[in-house]
């Protein structure tokens, strides 16, 4: 409504309301021609990291195969296959960091240096250790799913082709940045983090030992020399 007055008051607010219709016109006609572009924009992205994420996991799953047919019991080969696998498809420096909880931030520089390596044995050791229990398994993926624009979860199950194991439910969290490699952050086994279960571990051992850093990396040291 517009108010009583002068006619030159009039002509004046509806000149003014002219033009926030304009204004208003414009900014909806801007909008509408670019939201295709945006619904477009997004899910785009999403299938690129979905992708990227199954590629990680398939190339994975195939090594694992692969050096399971000519594995010999070597353990210095299976250890020269597995440090290549896990450098390859797992962003171990970020396990490590994650895994260590608020405490990283409060170690130094060398004592993040040592534990990041040694985060690194352990994981390695224990992956050769049990690399025999791989054999007969076979992975098929149930979905993937965009969680973020930097992470995906790729969800599916493990078989055993001789029928003498229960399936078992595991979730890939694979890292997707934009310029990077995308790469395995954490694995979840009937949907319980790995991750999560190695973070909460390693700092019930650093309060028990009145916050030192050093004290995880030395039980993270015994537990790679440990048979």
């Amino acid at each position: 409504i517009i108010p009583r007055g002068s006619e030159m008051t009039r002509k004046r607010q509806i000149g003014i309301l002219t033009s926030h219709w304009r204004v208003w016109v414009r900014s909806g006609l801007v909008c509408l021609c670019l939201l295709p572009l945006l619904l477009t924009a997004l899910p785009a992205r999403a299938s690129d990291q979905i992708t990227a994420a199954n590629d990680v996991i398939t190339s994975m799953i195939s090594q694992v195969e692969a050096y399971l047919k000519t594995d010999s019991g070597n353990i210095e080969k299976r250890t020269e296959n597995i440090t290549k696998l896990l450098d390859t498809h797992f962003d171990l420096p970020a396990i490590a960091r994650f895994s260590a909880g608020p405490y990283w931030r409060a170690a130094n520089q060398q004592e993040r240096i040592d534990y990041v390596q040694t985060m690194r044995d352990v994981v390695i050791g224990t992956v050769v250790r049990n690399f025999d229990q791989l054999s007969g398994l076979r992975f098929t993926v149930i979905d993937s799913q965009a969680k973020g624009d930097k992470m995906v979860l790729v969800r599916g199950v493990f078989n055993d082709s001789t029928g003498k194991r229960p399936p078992v439910s595991v979730g890939w969290r694979v890292i997707t940045p934009a310029m990077a490699p995308a790469k395995v952050l954490d694995v979840e086994i009937e949907n319980i983090s790995m991750l999560v279960t190695q973070k909460q571990e390693n700092i019930t051992i650093i309060r028990q030992n009145e916050g030192r850093f050093s004290a995880l990396i030395e039980a993270m040291r015994k537990r790679h020399k440990a048979p």
